[in-house]
């Protein structure tokens, strides 16, 4: 009992706000799991709101399994310790209703295999039979959303008893060793169970792609989804029935240019039919090239925030393309286009001194860039400066940089006047082990070389002679023309290597 309160309440009258749900759910919803199980054993008023939180969202499939019987694992995965059970479906019932969000995942983020949530081959069919016994009641009737990581073929089909008709969002990721043949089975196997409300729908093979077949079963897929918001299937084929919804908002798909396809028109059409998109991913294939004129339409897009364009190729838009880009886009926070090439061919590359047509024609908005560059010939710094002032990643790719510490050097001078401090190039030695990736998500980049890697370090430590002798196996005197370097970059001014500080940056 409460006696008193510091708020001037009438004794008890604390208890009785914690009896109005909408506060009640407030306080608990600041509580981890642990207390919420403790929470919903409080009263009888409490157990219904802290249990409906508590299986709001699963990360795994095993609590409940466990409403079932005892489970232990297995050789191959979860299972109960002595088949399926009787159990008690009218309490399993109470507490499955609650789900609106389940995961699985039986690899990491980058392929690594681990069983630790695995569930046992049989279980599945089990749960299906479940479900045809009771009169084809949905094993987890309120379940809104799944996402679903796994390594093998019968994996991919477990899916399928944890769908219901209320499902909005359903994020799949196969890894190494499920095959296209799996991936063409759930394909056709979802068209005939997702509701036309799916808003989110993600297909991501890691490793194996899907066959040809894959995309006839993936255009009858979506094609019912009315109030798609959000399709990212990078391995299949862009078509006209994937912009049918108009709130489309974010969009991955593949383009083949080898295909007969034209690429211009279809991305006419999707700019026209998807006015609010705001991330898009294009995955290009085969060896035509494309110049900017191809992806023209995207122009009228002006809402999109994010544009990541793979293509193993050439693809270099012109300082007049490049403006018409950034008075376009005005809200676009990432850029890549075609980084990841297979040839490093510098004499393809966008020649890196139309970074400062970059920085004078994107927003302030830009916070991520992908690009490659051809560093033959660098300029000096521009005069007046120009920046990019909220810039926090700049990825060059398979781009080349000689080891030759002048030009280096003369690439800090360059660099370190375009970024902001403390930001350095980041690069990879090949293209695309990962092209399901986008450049910026983590994980994704690779070993650019020394002399990248030492560029990036004097951009992102601020000191140069001591980082830059790295690039000798063994250190060493700087040659003569580096030490008659003009470290000013032509401005007369001596490049403040304190940082702004009083000190100089110490290397231990």
């Amino acid at each position: 009992m409460i006696e008193s309160t510091h708020s001037g309440l009438e004794p008890r009258a604390a208890h009785r706000v914690l009896f109005i749900i909408e506060i009640l759910m407030q306080v608990l919803r600041n509580l981890g799991k642990p207390e919420l199980a403790a929470a919903a054993l409080t009263c009888r008023t409490w157990t219904d709101v802290a249990l409906d939180m508590l299986w709001e969202e699963l990360e795994s499939v095993c609590p409940i399994m466990a409403l079932l019987g005892p489970i232990s694992k297995h050789e191959n995965g979860w299972d109960w310790d002595s088949g399926f059970p009787s159990g008690d479906w009218t309490r399993f019932s109470s507490y499955v209703k609650r789900v609106r969000s389940l995961s699985y995942c039986s690899a990491d983020e980058n392929g690594g295999i681990f069983f630790s949530g695995q569930m046992s081959s049989g279980v599945p069919a089990r749960w299906l039979h479940y479900v045809a016994s009771h009169s084809g009641q949905y094993l987890l009737p309120q379940i809104r959303k799944i996402d679903w990581n796994c390594c093998e073929d019968n994996e991919l089909e477990m899916i399928l008893p944890f769908l219901s008709s209320k499902i909005k969002d359903i994020r799949i990721r196969t890894w190494w060793d499920v095959s296209p043949t799996a991936m063409d089975r759930i394909l056709k196997a979802l068209r005939g169970v997702l509701p036309s409300g799916v808003r989110v729908f993600h297909f991501i093979p890691h490793g194996f792609r899907p066959t040809e077949g894959a995309s006839e079963h993936m255009g009858p897929l979506i094609e019912p989804l009315n109030e798609l918001q959000d399709l990212r299937v990078p391995y299949h084929l862009m078509a006209p029935a994937m912009f049918k919804p108009s709130q489309l908002r974010a969009l991955e798909g593949g383009c083949d240019l080898e295909s007969g396809i034209n690429a211009n028109a279809l991305l006419s059409q999707l700019a026209d039919t998807c006015p609010l998109l705001e991330d898009l991913r294009i995955m290009f294939w085969g060896g035509s090239n494309i110049d900017f004129s191809v992806i023209r339409p995207l122009i009228r897009c002006s809402k999109l925030r994010s544009l990541d364009m793979e293509y193993e190729r050439a693809f270099d838009p012109s300082p007049a393309e490049i403006r018409e880009m950034g008075r376009a886009w005005r809200e676009l926070e990432a850029l890549h286009i075609a980084s990841r090439r297979v040839y490093n061919d510098p004499a393809l590359g966008m020649p890196v001194g139309l970074l400062v047509a970059f920085a004078e024609s994107f927003s302030p908005k830009l916070r991520k860039l992908g690009l490659y560059v051809y560093t033959h010939d660098i300029p000096a710094p521009p005069d007046p400066p120009v920046s990019f002032p909220n810039l926090e990643v700049i990825y060059f790719g398979t781009s080349e940089l000689d080891s030759d510490k002048a030009k280096v050097a003369k690439a800090f001078v360059f660099l370190s006047g375009l970024l902001p401090k403390k930001v350095g190039p980041t690069t990879s030695h090949r293209w695309s082990w990962e092209t399901e990736r986008s450049v910026f998500d983590p994980g994704s980049r690779g070993w650019g070389g020394d002399s990248w890697n030492v560029l990036s370090r004097m951009l992102s430590q601020g000191e140069t002679a001591d980082i830059l002798a790295e690039l000798d196996p063994v250190p060493q005197a700087l040659p003569r023309d580096l030490e008659e370097f003009d470290w000013t970059g032509g401005s007369g001014e001596e490049f403040d290597w304190t940082g702004g500080g009083d000190e100089e940056f110490v290397v231990d």
